[in-house]
């Protein structure tokens, strides 16, 4: 599992790009797993896999991470 932020995401196309240590893997929006819970956008976390694609490797199996809420 690895992790890294979405650092470009077109919301018309379907597709982006997360960075993991300067380096960008393509990805797939149906590839994020709780994506009904999240808007998909710039500068989330995530884990994710690494799947051969058609062009490349890409990202599979994303998962937002929840961002911890403060303390009431």
């Amino acid at each position: 599992m690895f992790t890294g932020k979405i650092v470009r995401f077109n919301n018309d196309r379907g597709f982006g790009f997360i960075s993991n240590d300067g380096e960008d893997i393509f990805f797939f929006a149906d590839s994020v797993l709780n994506r009904d819970d999240y808007y998909i956008k710039n500068g989330l976390e995530v884990s994710y896999e690494v799947a051969p694609g058609y062009k490349g490797p890409q990202a599979v199996n994303i998962t937002i991470k929840e961002e911890e809420e403060s303390a009431e």
